[in-house]
């Protein structure tokens, strides 16, 4: 895994980035993670993509991380935001095509908030990536504004993973370090983004899994959540 500064004209400051090549082939597929330090630290994400690489689940693929700049800033990036959304569609596939390779195809992940902005920014750029894993995102937030906004965005079809955990039935809890209160479930927001999306053309995959709000989960179903992404569209 290599290490690399971005410059952006959208952001203030240069983002970290940690590619992770491919060591069984020529990749013709890209992942972008955003959380990068929980999906390699907590998730494991490398770790289980190389074992499904070499047990021949998943086709040869190179992994861009984006680490966050802090926990707040994590908060900002990842709610919805206009601005990361037009870093993230502008910016990085020419980033990644110069340090990384060219690509046919690149995917954007997340999980939690990064998973609810990784499902608006491929909404408000459609066309960008051919398809987004969202695991647990956080449908929630601001009284579930996704789902409602999602009649006044675009409405190309595009494919997108979704999970939830049957356990994450928290209401009424607030999330720091910033005033982020979540007033609905996981579960039911997710439920009804899935429902939202499903209306308006989109192919969905809404996976309810045993457990809560848990790296162990979201790496438990790494594999075949990617399986159905990557492969099936070949």
């Amino acid at each position: 895994m290599t290490a690399h500064q971005i410059p952006s004209a959208h952001l203030p400051t240069p983002r970290k980035a940690w590619i992770h090549r491919s060591t069984t082939g020529n990749a013709k597929d890209c992942l972008l993670f955003l959380d990068g330090e929980l999906y390699t630290e907590r998730v494991k994400a490398p770790d289980i993509l190389r074992e499904a690489e070499a047990a021949g689940a998943l086709p040869p693929v190179t992994c861009v991380y984006l680490p966050n700049a802090s926990a707040a800033g994590r908060h900002a990036d990842y709610t919805c935001n206009a601005t990361f959304a037009d870093f993230l569609a502008r910016e990085m596939p020419p980033w990644i095509e110069r340090e990384a390779g060219r690509f046919e195809r690149v995917f954007l992940c997340g999980l939690s908030l990064s998973a609810l902005q990784a499902v608006f920014t491929t909404l408000r750029h459609p066309g960008v990536f051919a398809g987004v894993l969202a695991q647990s995102p956080s449908a929630w937030w601001q009284d579930e504004w996704l789902a409602q906004s999602l009649p006044a965005m675009p409405a190309t079809p595009n494919r997108f993973w979704l999970s939830v955990g049957t356990q994450e039935l928290q209401t009424n809890v607030s999330h720091p370090p910033t005033p982020l209160v979540q007033t609905t479930s996981q579960l039911d927001s997710v439920r009804r983004l899935a429902a939202a999306k499903i209306a308006q053309g989109h192919d969905i995959h809404l996976n309810e899994y045993k457990g809560g709000h848990d790296p162990a989960c979201w790496g438990a179903e790494l594999t075949e959540a990617l399986e159905w992404l990557v492969n099936s569209q070949r």
